[in-house]
């Protein structure tokens, strides 16, 4: 690997995703530590436990099951529902709490927000849990068959994909207790549900110090980072487990009586995570609750229909520029994350075991810190004289995601690597090609769904990251933004059009994808 293209790509990755740590760290003081271990604190944080612990079991006894009927049995449309099991990971969260908080009015306080964040990270289970199932040899499973039928082979093979599993629970885990979003719309109405992520956000609006804020989520931000390295120790036992010589793919698994069960469970699944939020937001566009009270039947149907368009056609004349800068915003974070994630992934895989995972640890540092603190410290960097027209203008929120979502795109195309065999790049080194080289036409070239998956990883977390954008000024001007403030001021048609339209813009990369490349989008970390 070319010492100097690592060096840019590590030197991007520095300035935007570890400088800000760097900033916050030091302008902690020996009074903002002392204040960190009160009675307060640990309450909080036995409460945001708490939260992740639910949301972690209930990702698990969603997902896991999900993944193994998807991958590897004969459930009618079982590629169609896999596809669709990932999309509720794309949908921003605060979407899913604002859908179902209306039609379950007492879904409040810790039960109601484990519950919201559970669909919402369920597939990151299904996502580890199905390639585990994709990679037990056939050999294997067939014994297993012969010996007990499809008992005997879950009892198999589940010991062999429950690393991938907890794998899955532990980055939802790490999701849930750094979310601010969820907990704060859940407890708006009746009692309020207090976590981490609000201490951080009150102590930066009522405190105003820099250093109180950063103080007070030191535990929670050691929690994240350690739960963070099991996920990735978990993944690597997951991944090394379960591989053979001379694999063979298994053939699906026939589930016999359990078919329709099995479907009854999955488009439940679906159903509460997907169809219900979007269905609702379609409802409120279209305010069917008055067309109902004043039309009957198709007439109904008819003005509801009209008023969708109308409310699209508003929702698109108000909020045009903070969609488009969203757009702009995530797709340029995206952009520039893709190629520093090859570079860096690439060198995460093929540099000495030490230093390899020195670089993990580095890397996944940016997002084991809550997404309000991290805005902090963007704010602590750049909100100063000599930078405020970068810290004034679009290209600041751009450097916020870049900072925030690019160890997502160096986890994914690292372990893309990690999967690719070396011998191309040695033949290609004995041949005289040099690093660049080999990286751009034999590495690269082999990992066009890993790429591209990196790509819209990126955009979906930058175009629905609400935290960040609460507290950094650039970053306002954005249609999550814009939705959030409609939710608490006023909610109407036209939040839930623009709601709509936010879900469109969202799912467009990945869309597309599906529709025009040959390829699987490799979305695994």
């Amino acid at each position: 690997m070319s010492r100097s293209l690592v060096s840019a790509a590590l030197g991007v990755f520095v300035l935007a995703g570890l400088l800000p740590l760097a900033v916050m760290a030091s302008r902690v003081g020996s009074d903002d530590l002392a204040a960190v271990f009160t009675a307060r604190t640990a309450s909080l944080l036995g409460r945001t436990l708490a939260l992740g612990g639910g949301t972690a079991l209930g990702a698990l006894l969603l997902g896991l099951p999900f993944g193994f009927l998807v991958a590897r049995t004969d459930l009618p449309g079982a590629s169609l529902w896999r596809t669709l099991g990932v999309v509720p990971l794309l949908l921003p969260p605060l979407l899913i709490a604002m859908t179902w908080a209306v039609l379950w009015p007492g879904l409040r306080g810790a039960a109601g927000t484990v519950f919201l964040l559970s669909l919402s990270t369920y597939p990151l289970v299904a996502i580890f849990t199905a390639r585990a199932f994709e990679r037990i040899d056939a050999a294997s499973e067939e014994a297993a068959l012969l010996a007990g039928g499809l008992g005997a082979v879950v009892r198999m093979e589940l010991p062999l994909v429950l690393p991938a599993a907890l794998t899955g629970a532990t980055f939802a885990f790490a999701f849930a207790i750094n979310d601010f979003g969820v907990p704060d719309y859940v407890s708006s109405v009746g009692p309020k549900f207090n976590v981490y992520a609000d201490e951080i956000k009150l102590q930066w609006d009522q405190v105003g110090r820099t250093g109180a804020a950063v103080a007070s989520s030191i535990p929670l931000v050691l929690v994240t980072f350690a739960a963070l390295l099991l996920a990735l120790r978990l993944r690597r036992r997951g991944a090394m487990g379960s591989m053979g010589t001379g694999f063979r793919t298994p053939a699906p698994l026939a589930l016999g009586r359990w078919r329709w069960p099995a479907l009854a469970f999955v488009l439940a699944v679906l159903g509460a995570a997907l169809v219900v939020p979007i269905a609702r937001l379609v409802w409120e566009a279209g305010a069917m609750d008055r067309q109902l009270g004043e039309r009957d039947g198709l007439a109904a149907l008819g003005a509801g229909f009209s008023t969708l368009r109308h409310e699209f056609g508003v929702a698109l004349e108000l909020a045009r520029a903070d969609l488009a800068r969203s757009i702009l915003y995530s797709a340029g974070a995206a952009l520039v994350c893709v190629p520093v994630g090859l570079v860096l992934g690439h060198a995460l895989e093929r540099t000495r075991a030490r230093a390899s995972r020195l670089l993990e640890a580095c890397v996944i540092l940016p997002i084991a810190v809550p997404a309000l603190l991290f805005g902090i410290g963007e704010i602590a960097t750049w909100n100063h004289a000599a930078t405020a027209r970068f810290y004034d203008g679009g290209a600041m929120a751009t450097w916020l995601f870049i900072g925030r979502f690019s160890p997502f795109a160096i986890l994914v195309l690292s372990g893309a690597v990690a999967a690719l065999p070396a011998a191309g790049e040695e033949a290609a080194a004995l041949a005289g090609a040099g690093p660049i080289r080999r990286l751009l036409f034999v590495v690269a070239p082999s990992l066009g769904g890993s790429l591209a998956a990196s790509f819209v990883l990126v955009f979906v977390f930058a175009m629905r990251d609400l935290d960040s954008a609460i507290l950094v000024p650039a970053a306002n001007k954005t249609a999550i933004f814009r939705v959030f403030n409609g939710v608490h001021f006023g909610r109407d048609s036209y939040v839930a059009a623009l709601s709509l339209l936010l879900v469109i813009a969202i799912l467009l990369p990945g869309t597309l994808w599906a529709l025009f490349a040959r390829k699987r989008l490799e979305v695994l970390p």
